[in-house]
């Protein structure tokens, strides 16, 4: 495990440079370095304020660093004009909204701005690209549908939809399973991991569950007090210790039944056990320390 970025700046498309983030007189991050895996699902966790959203955000080029910079492909972010960003990069945001009434196919065809101009308005390549979001988020037959007459699941992957009629191959998805409830999060990220898979996008995702973070993600990336802590595989970076360390959380680890990915089974106060492992067998006693 190594508490440093994700992967060497110089070989990644996009990768953050000792920035300093935060919003007015706010300092949330400070000489911070990131970099997103290629053709990866990138999970990146941490406690609520740890600057997991304020990274996100800046590498959509929604928050410009107080210090360091961005790149994208070679290039310090704030160079490129921002309809080439938006044609290379889609950032989902957390709780997006958009007016009452809205039909999802109207929503899907706003991810096609970025492609058009005074000079190249609405086009067949326009409806092919709209059309094509939807059926691999299999929303086709919702197209007619109001955002307000979806399940939440289904409002999800409009949303998804619409960043992916942007045809780019990085997708930031800013806590894409929030407010779902379990059934809809397995749906949303069975849909991220199809999207990497089959259709080769890059996914930079800020999760606040750490068993799905585990399950659906090549790397885990866990930050606290605005900086990095460690980044690998969950096998590496989900151990007892550092969860402690990042949660403050007392647990135990184990192989997930279903999955193999790792369990974190947390500890409560009131736990009978008199630690994690008496309630987990098979796991040595110091998993849980």
């Amino acid at each position: 495990m190594t508490p440093d970025p994700a992967a060497p700046a110089e070989s990644a498309r996009l990768s953050a440079e000792q920035v300093t983030l935060g919003y007015g007189d706010t300092v949330v991050s400070r000489d911070l370095d990131f970099a997103v895996a290629d053709r990866e699902v990138t999970a990146i966790i941490g406690p609520n304020g740890c600057g997991k959203s304020t990274l996100l955000r800046a590498l959509g080029r929604l928050l410009r660093p107080g210090a360091g910079r961005i790149m994208l492909d070679g290039h310090p972010i704030r160079s490129v004009p921002p309809r080439e960003v938006a044609r290379t990069v889609a950032v989902l945001p957390q709780s997006p909204q958009a007016p009452p009434g809205l039909a999802v196919a109207d929503l899907v065809a706003r991810g096609r701005h970025p492609h058009q101009s005074w000079y190249r308005q609405w086009s067949s390549a326009d409806r092919a690209a709209v059309s094509h979001a939807l059926r691999l988020t299999g929303m086709l037959d919702c197209a007619d549908r109001t955002l307000e007459q979806l399940s939440g699941g289904q409002r999800q992957r409009a949303w998804i939809s619409m960043a992916l009629a942007q045809e780019t191959d990085l997708l930031l998805l800013d806590e894409p399973t929030t407010f779902l409830d379990l059934a809809h999060q397995i749906e949303v990220l069975d849909l991220v991991r199809e999207l990497n898979e089959r259709h080769g996008r890059t996914v930079v995702m800020v999760l606040h569950d750490l068993n799905l973070a585990a399950r659906y993600a090549h790397r885990l990336v866990a930050m606290c007090e605005g900086k990095v802590r460690a980044t690998g595989a969950a096998e590496e970076v989900l151990t007892p210790g550092l969860l402690n360390e990042v949660f403050g959380l007392r647990c135990a680890v184990i192989p997930d039944p279903v999955s193999g990915t790792p369990l974190v089974v947390p500890v409560g106060a009131h736990d009978t056990a008199p630690d994690a492992a008496a309630a987990a067998p098979g796991v040595p006693r110091s998993s849980a320390e």
